[in-house]
């Protein structure tokens, strides 16, 4: 799931400035969106470079991330949404949702329908991150120790971002086969970080199933489809080529207009 396309599954937020925030934090974390091989659970942190446009950097954006088997949970709080927000992947029944906790309302995607797949190696019963990374173009480049955890360092293009980001390094634990990364960077194409993402104080061990379901007294919304979402403005040559970070900023253009909360689910 894109970062583009999980903001998209419905949220009712009316700022660019937020829908940027939470880009960067989706698109740092894109390969940790896979199953799990066991519960685990860490502090997510994120630190972005100024939007377009903007002179300071937005503040850090701080969470939590949930793993379990075939299931991922991101537990996000940035101050213009009130009361924070979830983001829900289910790959058993090939579906993200987001969870909007002030509103105590839901919408849901399925992930079979989002244009950009993830490889097979991310996201299968017999998933393996590092051929995960491997299948993506990513190269051993170095081994460190960050964030506690000895860790193999990947460096790579993203498969459609040539000539637009010059690479991402992700920190591969070697001590934890059921985490991606402890730490992840972006930069574009002059050199320049645009996203860093940590991920600490992970424990392994049974998280609740309640964690990675949508509470039963959530009011369960209509995502947007593919006419009445800004996806559905673009054509697939819009995306041709273009990076992650060209996209979003595509989108963030688009979605400069306030939108309205999709619909509540007929019964």
């Amino acid at each position: 799931m894109t970062p583009t396309q999980a903001l998209d599954c419905g949220a009712p937020m009316s700022t660019s400035t937020v829908r940027h925030t939470l880009s960067k934090v989706l698109a740092a974390t894109l390969l940790v969106s896979s199953p799990a091989l066991a519960d685990w659970v860490g502090d997510l942190r994120v630190k972005s470079a100024p939007a377009p446009g903007q002179k300071t950097a937005p503040p850090e954006t701080k969470g939590k991330m949930y793993g379990r088997a075939g299931m991922l949970r991101m537990d996000l709080s940035p101050v213009e949404v009130p009361g924070g927000m979830s983001i829900l992947f289910n790959w058993e029944k090939r579906t993200g949702s987001t969870l909007f906790h002030e509103r105590k309302a839901a919408t849901t995607r399925n992930l079979d329908d989002m244009s950009v797949k993830i490889p097979g190696a991310c996201s299968g019963k017999n998933q393996d991150f590092d051929a995960c990374f491997k299948e993506q173009g990513f190269k051993k480049v170095g081994t460190q120790k960050v964030n506690g955890h000895p860790t193999v360092i990947y460096e790579g293009v993203p498969p459609g971002a040539e000539g637009a980001v010059e690479r991402q390094k992700v920190w591969r634990p070697t001590d934890l086969p059921e985490v991606a990364y402890v730490r992840s960077q972006t930069f574009d194409t002059k050199g320049k970080l645009q996203a860093e993402i940590d991920v600490t104080n992970i424990k392994v061990g049974e998280q609740p199933a309640s964690l990675f379901a949508i509470p039963a007294d959530y009011e369960e919304l209509d995502a947007p489809g593919p006419n009445d979402s800004v996806m559905g403005t673009f054509k697939p040559e819009d995306f041709k080529g273009k990076s992650p970070e060209q996209i979003q900023e595509m989108i963030r253009q688009r979605m400069a207009a306030p939108q309205g909360a999709p619909p509540a689910k007929t019964k």
